[in-house]
């Protein structure tokens, strides 16, 4: 596999994003694009990241290829990119990842790891309550909440959403917010929502948000996983499914 990035930062940001859920991940190489999927150590969310062929400056794979990383290492590396030209090599025992500027050119090998994973298979979610937001608005949404460093209710039904977070040592804050209003579209309605997300979930939403600038889909489910895919490109995209948490009626 060979492949050319169009933009090193935006690449650096998509992991940056993965490595907070994932600190090990398969990276897999094929003729259309590179994929992962993969769950969290505490198996409570799922990452989904799908990059089409198109998504690159140039892409090449005759074989398909799996190689596992370390997130951070992958980060680290990336960061000394900066905004030069960045290019991967993978082979079935390494990636090199390659840092063009004029007539300088810089290679890291990273050495391949075996990571152990099962195959994962995605099942069709029916969200309760599904809407579009764009990028800026979920990061705004829960940069707010996370102020009170702990779970989140989410409590929507078919005319607004209401969002709350209660400390001891913060107090209480509350979101509200049509569902169709000027912020937020509503793309189905099926049932009213009542459901927890823990605050690690509500914080990998604020920073999946920040890998794209186009459009963010979110569904809520009382029964199934929660979920945000963040659309990177017209066939490119970054979704995180989180499990919600279970709410003590006592």
């Amino acid at each position: 596999m060979n492949c050319q990035w169009k933009d090193a930062a935006a690449c650096l940001k998509i992991f940056k994003a993965i490595q907070h859920t994932n600190p090990m991940v398969n990276l897999d190489f094929t003729e259309h694009g590179i994929h992962i999927m993969s769950m969290d150590t505490s198996k409570t969310s799922l990452v989904k990241l799908v990059l089409s062929k198109d998504y690159f400056e140039s892409y090449t794979c005759p074989q398909t290829t799996t190689i596992g990383v370390y997130t951070e290492t992958l980060c680290n590396v990336l960061q000394k990119i900066k905004k030069n030209q960045l290019s991967w090599k993978a082979t079935d025992n390494a990636l090199t990842i390659v840092c063009h500027t004029a007539d300088q050119k810089t290679e890291f090998s990273l050495r391949a790891i075996d990571i152990e994973e099962d195959a994962l298979d995605i099942p069709e979610l029916q969200d309760d309550v599904a809407v579009t937001m764009h990028p800026a608005t979920v990061k705004d949404i829960t940069d707010k909440l996370l102020m009170g460093k702990t779970d989140v209710h989410i409590n929507i039904n078919n005319q607004n959403m209401e969002l709350t977070s209660e400390s001891t040592e913060f107090g209480k804050i509350t979101h509200t917010e049509p569902i169709a209003g000027e912020r937020v579209r509503l793309d189905a309605f099926r049932n009213g929502v009542a459901i927890a997300l823990s605050f690690n979930a509500i914080r990998s939403m604020f920073i999946f948000s920040t890998c794209g600038e186009n459009e963010c889909f979110l569904g809520f489910s009382n029964s199934m996983p929660s979920r945000l895919k963040v659309v990177i490109s017209r066939s490119s995209s970054l979704s995180l499914y989180v499990a919600p948490k279970i709410i003590d009626d006592d």
